[in-house]
């Protein structure tokens, strides 16, 4: 049986940094124990107790970088982030999530169907539950 490779240090405390600065006062700690392919969730922060939460993966394709929502307020963002790099990749995201305005009904209905399309990818990644 094939032991599993962690993720380095190294590269654990980058992106606990990289939390840090998306989150004010940031409780995400990042695990030491952290391995390839798996999903984590982490929930809590010190300024919005309760109302954020972050789910993330590392991924070892071309190149190693980490998928993640964010999610605060009911608001939330679906990332990449490159190790090498320390760039962010906006993927694919909900609509219409702080729009009052009213829409009209085959707007409404494109938006419905884009985010039921996210929502099948965000579940299929692990992300959120069915």
């Amino acid at each position: 049986m094939e032991e599993l490779k962690r993720v380095p240090k190294k590269l654990l405390a980058q992106l606990q940094e990289h939390f840090d600065q998306l989150i004010p006062r940031c409780l995400f700690l990042v695990k030491q124990d952290v391995y390839p392919n798996r999903v984590y969730k982490s929930p809590g922060s010190t300024a919005v107790k309760g109302n954020v939460f972050v789910a993330f993966k590392i991924l070892e394709e071309d190149e190693l970088h980490c998928e993640y929502l964010l999610q605060a307020d009911n608001y939330t963002e679906h990332r990449r982030y490159f190790f090498r790099t320390q760039e962010v990749e906006l993927l694919e995201n909900f609509h219409g999530q702080y729009e009052n305005e009213d829409l009209p009904y085959d707007e409404h209905m494109k938006m419905v169907k884009h985010n039921t399309a996210v929502r099948k990818i965000l579940i299929k990644k692990g992300f959120l539950k069915k």
